[in-house]
C-alpha cells in the first residue's frame, strides 16, 4: 500500500488513460511498470466488484462474504488451493519483468480503491454486503491466474470418472457382461477419422513421434484386477470433487470464467484477399453482465499491446503488438491421473516401500451468518487425496503443472516483445498449461503451436483408469517441446481449430475428447474460398453459430428415414415395453415431410431443426438406454454417449450391437417417426446468452470476446466486440449487446495512435 500511496503522490493529475467511444482504457506511461500501475487502476475503475468475486472465488473466500449457500464451492476450491506462502512462492519464482507486471498491477488496483473508498465510489455491492475491500495483493492476481490456467489450460482428470462408469455397468444385468467393451466404444483412445488442426504432409512429427498408450484388453483386466476394490458410491464424490463441478456452477454465476471451448483461424498472406495475414480469435469462456474478459492497451517506449484482458491478472491474454497477433483455445488435452497408494493407518501411506506421513493444510472458512468450517486438505507426495475408500487405499490427483501453472504468464509476456516465430517458439517454452497458441506476425507468417506440459504415461497400463503411484505407473517423463505438434507456414495457407484433436497420432487419453464428429468441421467447411477477406471471417463465425456439426454425418441417413415415412414404406414396431422413454405417438407423412427441410441450421424458430434434434436424442435413447442404462443421470448420459458413438454404433462399428438386430434404416426410422412428432407451436429454441435489463443476445455459440485483426505492412489493425461492455456500471456496460446482437464489430485503437 504505501508504494501505491507513493505512486499516487508522484502520478500526475489527471491519469495517463484514454478511453475511446465504448470506454475502452488506452494507457500511455513513461515506463512498462506504469502502464501495469495504470492497467490495475483502469481495470478496478470498470471492474473492482467482479475482481471481488473472482479473488474471493479463487482463494475459497466466497462463504466468507455472501453466506451458506457458498459453502461447498468453496470447500471445493480448498481441496486443491495452493497456500498463501505456495501463492506467494510463484509470484516470487517470476521472472523480474513478470514481477514487476504483478506488483504494479496490484498498486494501480489498490490506488482505485483508496480512490473509490475516499470519494464513495465503490461499487454498491460492497455496502449491500456489508464489505470492505480489502487491499489488492498480488497472491490475489496468481489465485485468479492459476484459477484460469486449470480451467482452460487441462483437462480435469476423468480416470475417477470411467472407474464409476465402469462400476456402473458392472451393477446393471443387461451390462454386466458387456461393461469392458462397452468401456471401449465409450472411451476410445485414437479416432483417425477426427478432424485435426495440422494435416499429415503438414507435420514435421509425421515420422517421428512419441507413441501413446493404446491397450489391449489383456493390460485393461490386468489393472482392474491389481486395483483397489470399491463401489461406485465411494466414487461418486471423488468424482464431483475431481470435476469441480459446484466451482463451476459458481464461476457462471457470479461472472467469471466457466466454460472451456474457444475458435482461432490464422490465414497466410497467399490464401488473403488482401495478400496480408489475418488471424481471427473467439474465446468461449462463458457469458455474463459484467462480462468475464475486458479490454485495454498498453503503450509505454518500446512497449505497444492491445486486446483482451482476464480482470485481476496483469497484461493482454488475446490481441496484437505492432509484430505479432496472436489467439488462445483450449487444448483439452488429458495431462493428469489419478494415482492410489496403500492406507498405512496413523495417518501414513505407503509408497516405494516405504511409509510416509500425510501433509494436511488446514484451511479456515469463515461463513456470513453462519458456523465457521475447516477444510482440511490432505496431500501426499504425488498430489492432494481425491477420495479414501472403505478398502484402505488413498486415491490422489496428480499433475505436471504442480506449483508452475502461473510460470505459463511468461509465455503470453514473451509474446509482446516477439517478432517472428522463432522468437515465439521461445516465448512459448515457459508454457505449462495446455493451450492452442495460433499467431500471423505482420511480416506474413502464420503458425500454430500446442504448448504445455504433457505427460508420456508407461505403454503397459491403461490411461483410462486409476494407475498405481511409484515405480508401477510412473510417467516416462514429459514430452519435449521440439515434439510438441505445431506448423509453421503450412501448404495450404490456412490453420484452424476449435478445441479439435492436434494431429493425427494424438490420443484421447482419460477422457473423449475428440471422435469422428467434431464442431471444427463446420469452422473449416466456412473456409474454402481460395482467397478469403475479413468479410468472409466475419460470415464464418456468423455462420458457426447456427451450424449442427453433427449433420454431415447424419444427413443422408436422416433424409432417407424421412423419405421412407413420407411414402408410407417405413415400418416402426411397437415401442418395447421395457424401454425407458416409453410409448411415443408417430409422424404422419406430412410431419415427416416438415422434418426433410432441415438443412443443418439450428435456426431459432425452426421446427425441422427441432426434429433434428430430437431425432439424434431419440437414437441415442433407443440404442443406449436398454443396454446401458442412463449412467443415473440424464446429463450424464448425454455427455458418455457423444453423437460420434451415435454415429459408430448405427453404422456398427462398436463392439457391442446396440442396435439389437435391427438394420441401420429400421433404427433410425422408428427414431424420426418418433421425433418429427411435434405439438403445435414447438420450435427451436436458441437459448442464446443473457443480458441484464435486455432480452438474451440470440445465438450463443460464439466468442466471448471476438477479434479479426489483419496485417497492414507496418504492423496490425483490428476490430472486436466484447458484449455486453467493457466496464459492469454505467453506459459502457451495456453499449457492445447491440453490436453483438446485429453481429457487428467495433475498431480497435491503432497502436502509436495519439
Amino acid at each position: 500500500m504505501i508504494a501505491c500511496l507513493v505512486a499516487l503522490a508522484l502520478a500526475p493529475d489527471a491519469p495517463p488513460i484514454n478511453r475511446d467511444p465504448f470506454g475502452v482504457p488506452r494507457v500511455h506511461a513513461p515506463t512498462i511498470g506504469e502502464t501495469y500501475y495504470w492497467a490495475g487502476y483502469a481495470v478496478a475503475q470498470d471492474r473492482l466488484w467482479q475482481m471481488e468475486n473472482s479473488r474471493r472465488m479463487a482463494r475459497g473466500r466466497m462463504a466468507e462474504a455472501f453466506g451458506p449457500r457458498f459453502v461447498n464451492a468453496d470447500a471445493e476450491t480448498l481441496h486443491f488451493a495452493y497456500t498463501d506462502a505456495e501463492l506467494q512462492t510463484q509470484v516470487d519464482s517470476l521472472s523480474p519483468g513478470a514481477r514487476e507486471a504483478f506488483d504494479r498491477y496490484a498498486d494501480g488496483v489498490n490506488a482505485w480503491i483508496k480512490q473509490a473508498t475516499d470519494s464513495g465510489k465503490l461499487p454498491p455491492g460492497y455496502k449491500a454486503n456489508d464489505l470492505t475491500p480489502q487491499p489488492w495483493t498480488t497472491s490475489d492476481s496468481a489465485a485468479i491466474g492459476i484459477k484460469l490456467f486449470q480451467l482452460f489450460g487441462r483437462m480435469a482428470s476423468g480416470q475417477m470418472r470411467n472407474l464409476a462408469l465402469l462400476e456402473y455397468l458392472k451393477g446393471r444385468p443387461e451390462s454386466k457382461d458387456k461393461a469392458l467393451d462397452i468401456l471401449d466404444d465409450l472411451l476410445w483412445q485414437n479416432d483417425s477419422a477426427s478432424p485435426t488442426t495440422v494435416a499429415p504432409e503438414d507435420d514435421p512429427n509425421a515420422k517421428n513421434h512419441p507413441e501413446f498408450p493404446n491397450p489391449k484388453r489383456a493390460i485393461t483386466e490386468k489393472q482392474l484386477a491389481e486395483m483397489p476394490k470399491t463401489n461406485i458410491m465411494e466414487l461418486l464424490p471423488g468424482v464431483q470433487l475431481a470435476a469441480r463441478e459446484e466451482t463451476r456452477r459458481l464461476a457462471q454465476l457470479r461472472a467469471t470464467p466457466f466454460t472451456t471451448g474457444s475458435y482461432a483461424v490464422a490465414v497466410s498472406p497467399s490464401r488473403s484477399a488482401t495478400g496480408r495475414a489475418m488471424l481471427v480469435s473467439g474465446p468461449q469462456m462463458g457469458f455474463s453482465t459484467p462480462s468475464i474478459v475486458h479490454e485495454m492497451s498498453l503503450e509505454a517506449p518500446g512497449f505497444a499491446v492491445t486486446g483482451m484482458d482476464v480482470p485481476g491478472i496483469p497484461g493482454v491474454a488475446i490481441g496484437y503488438t505492432p509484430n505479432v497477433a496472436w489467439g488462445l483455445t483450449t487444448g483439452a488435452a488429458d495431462v493428469e491421473d489419478i494415482v492410489y497408494v496403500k492406507d498405512s493407518g496413523t495417518d501414513g501411506y505407503e509408497l516405494n516401500g516405504a511409509k510416509q506421513q500425510l501433509e494436511h493444510d488446514a484451511f479456515a472458512m469463515p461463513v456470513k451468518g453462519g458456523q465457521a468450517k475447516t477444510v482440511d486438505q490432505v496431500r501426499t507426495s504425488v498430489g492432494p487425496v481425491v477420495a479414501h475408500t472403505a478398502s484402505g487405499y488413498l486415491f490422489c490427483r496428480r499433475s505436471p503443472t504442480w506449483m508452475r501453472e502461473i510460470k505459463s504468464i511468461e509465455a503470453i509476456y514473451g509474446l509482446y516483445q516477439a517478432k517472428g516465430p522463432d522468437d515465439i517458439d521461445k516465448a512459448a517454452h515457459s508454457a505449462s498449461v495446455n493451450f492452442n497458441l495460433f499467431y500471423a506476425t505482420s511480416s506474413g507468417d502464420i503458425g500454430w503451436r500446442f504448448l504445455g506440459d504433457i505427460p508420456l504415461r508407461r505403454l503397459d497400463l491403461d490411461p483410462r483408469l486409476p494407475t498405481p503411484a511409484g515405480p508401477a505407473g510412473e510417467w516416462r517423463g514429459l514430452l519435449p517441446f521440439e515434439q510438441m505438434p505445431h506448423v509453421v507456414n503450412p501448404r495450404s495457407g490456412l490453420i484452424y481449430n476449435w478445441n479439435n484433436k492436434p494431429v493425427s497420432w494424438w490420443a484421447n487419453g482419460a477422457t473423449p475428447a475428440w471422435g469422428r464428429i467434431f464442431h471444427s468441421e463446420a469452422l473449416g467447411a466456412q473456409l474454402g474460398k481460395p482467397r478469403l477477406s475479413a468479410q468472409d471471417l466475419e460470415m464464418a463465425i456468423w455462420n458457426i453459430a447456427r451450424a449442427d456439426s453433427s449433420w454431415p454425418h447424419f444427413k443422408d441417413v436422416f433424409e432417407d428415414a424421412a423419405h421412407s415415412l413420407v411414402a408410407g414404406k417405413a415400418v416402426i414396431p411397437p415401442p418395447a415395453t421395457n424401454a425407458p422413454s416409453g410409448p411415443a405417438a408417430m409422424a404422419d407423412a406430412g410431419e415427416a415431410a416438415e422434418a426433410a427441410a432441415f438443412d443443418g441450421q439450428l435456426l431459432d424458430g425452426s421446427r425441422p431443426a427441432l426434429a433434428y434434434r430430437r431425432f439424434i436424442n431419440r437414437l441415442r435413447d433407443q440404442m443406449f438406454l436398454p443396454i446401458t442404462g442412463n449412467f443415473m443421470n440424464q446429463d450424464t448420459f448425454r455427455l458418455a454417449v457423444q453423437e460420434s458413438v451415435i454415429w459408430n454404433a448405427l453404422h456398427r462399428r462398436t463392439k457391442v450391437d446396440y442396435t439389437s438386430g435391427r438394420s441401420p434404416s429400421a433404427v433410425a426410422e422408428a427414431a424420426l417417426s418418433a421425433a418429427a412428432h411435434l405439438a403445435p407451436g414447438a420450435a427451436f429454441r436458441d437459448q442464446g446468452f443473457p443480458v441484464a435489463d435486455e432480452p438474451p443476445v440470440p445465438y450463443g455459440n460464439r466468442g466471448t470476446y471476438i477479434q479479426i485483426v489483419e496485417a497492414t505492412g507496418h504492423g496490425f489493425r483490428g476490430r472486436n466486440v466484447l458484449p455486453p461492455g467493457v466496464s459492469e456500471s454505467g453506459r459502457h456496460s451495456h453499449d457492445q449487446s447491440v453490436l453483438a446482437r446485429s453481429w457487428l464489430y467495433k475498431p480497435m485503437v491503432p497502436l502509436g495512435s495519439p
